[in-house]
């Protein structure tokens, strides 16, 4: 428990790759105004991938880190050196990937944990059960991901909670800058996102009288092989990886949002949508996307990609205005109500401050191999994995 008078630090990690879960991260601190509360970003940026990473300021955080390291190196010293970033062990750490939950297992450090649970998954659930004895508390972005994850460790069911995270409202909800014809994609250009689906669903949509125009948001987005593989004669805009007030500008002027992703956890990019009155059409993924879409009211659900039926419905509701007028505000109602970005703050905060702090086990390597010990100068690691890797 946070003894009185005292700030409770906070400390987020993220492993530089943007997304939804920065957006998570961001929101989460910039809707925060807790007055025991101190957020900070600890960005941990593997450099022989990446050599540069630009920090977006991120309004309220206290402190704002970077820090490299090399997959070459002894886990140990890596462990050890992201650890010092730590100002001491009273320090919250919120743990969104597998690094920092390595680093709190493989040193035995007694900060509290909070893993947050982005993705139905397995990668995430196997991260949770792999680091379970370490994490404090979980918490899911689903209902669904969170019945899934008791049934992985159902000993732990009082310390996972599902609570909503923050998106920030949109302002304006003038729609007089839609015609039902601008189609938007926001995800990265990938086939776990579907993203190779949107050039079949556009050429039969060329088969009606509606000029569609398509919009693709995301990394990659500027590769021209991405480009190669969309018809001559259809209408599309790439925007690659630009900021989310960017983003949510081009959102207020959308249509239909189409995310046929084969599997989410909850789609920061899909509420953001919805807040800006933008009727989604999102393929049937798992349970968590029917806490958000209600059929026919506030989007639709496409069996198995389906894509006719992408085609039948966008085609339906685009020539029937007073539909996609009522879907609109429903769509924004909705959103609005579920993910609400002061309400749902203060409930992740409040479980920030009642988390009691209790003694873990001693390190306990959970991560490396045989290069990987306490024991071995990094030197001599990083040596031999530069020589086996040429």
């Amino acid at each position: 428990m946070l003894p009185l008078q005292d700030k409770l630090q906070v400390y987020h990690f993220h492993n530089g790759s943007g997304g939804g879960i920065l957006s998570v991260i961001k929101n989460l601190i910039s809707f925060s105004d807790n007055s025991k509360i101190e957020n900070h970003i600890i960005y941990t940026i593997n450099k022989d991938l990446q050599n540069e990473f630009k920090i977006e300021k991120v309004e309220k955080a206290i402190t704002e880190q970077i820090y490299y390291y090399s997959s070459k190196n002894n886990f140990y010293y890596t462990c050890n050196q992201l650890a010092k970033l730590l100002p001491n062990e009273d320090a919250l750490i919120i743990a969104h990937d597998w690094m920092e939950l390595g680093m709190v297992s493989n040193l035995g450090l007694q900060n509290r944990v909070v893993h947050y649970v982005h993705g139905d998954y397995e990668y995430y659930y196997n991260l949770a059960f792999k680091n379970a004895s370490i994490i404090d508390s979980f918490i899911t972005v689903s209902k669904s991901i969170k019945n899934n994850l008791i049934k992985k460790i159902v000993h732990r069911i009082n310390d996972i909670s599902y609570l909503r995270f923050p998106v920030q409202n949109v302002e304006s909800l003038e729609k007089s800058t839609k015609f039902g014809n601008k189609i938007v994609f926001v995800g990265r250009c990938e086939p776990a996102k579907g993203y190779f689906l949107l050039p079949q669903i556009a050429t039969k949509l060329n088969a009606y009288s509606k000029n569609f125009e398509w919009h693709i948001i995301g990394e990659e987005s500027k590769n021209k092989k991405d480009e190669l593989i969309w018809p001559n004669n259809v209408k599309v805009k790439f925007y690659g990886s630009i900021d989310n007030k960017k983003v949510l500008e081009l959102l207020s002027n959308m249509d239909f949002f189409l995310l046929p992703s084969i599997s989410e956890g909850m789609p920061v990019s899909l509420i953001e949508a919805m807040k800006s009155g933008v009727i989604p059409f999102v393929n049937n993924w798992g349970e968590a996307v029917f806490e958000l879409i209600e059929v026919d009211k506030t989007g639709f659900i496409i069996k198995d990609n389906d894509v006719d039926e992408f085609v039948r419905e966008i085609v339906s509701i685009s020539n029937n205005e007073s539909k996609m007028n009522e879907m609109r505000q429903l769509a924004i109602e909705k959103a609005n109500n579920l993910f609400n970005p002061q309400k749902n703050v203060q409930a992740i905060e409040a479980l920030f401050l009642t988390i009691e702090k209790n003694s873990k086990n001693n390190a306990n390597k959970k991560y490396g191999s045989r290069l990987d010990q306490p024991w071995i100068p990094n030197f001599i690691t990083k040596t031999i994995r530069s020589f086996l890797n040429g």
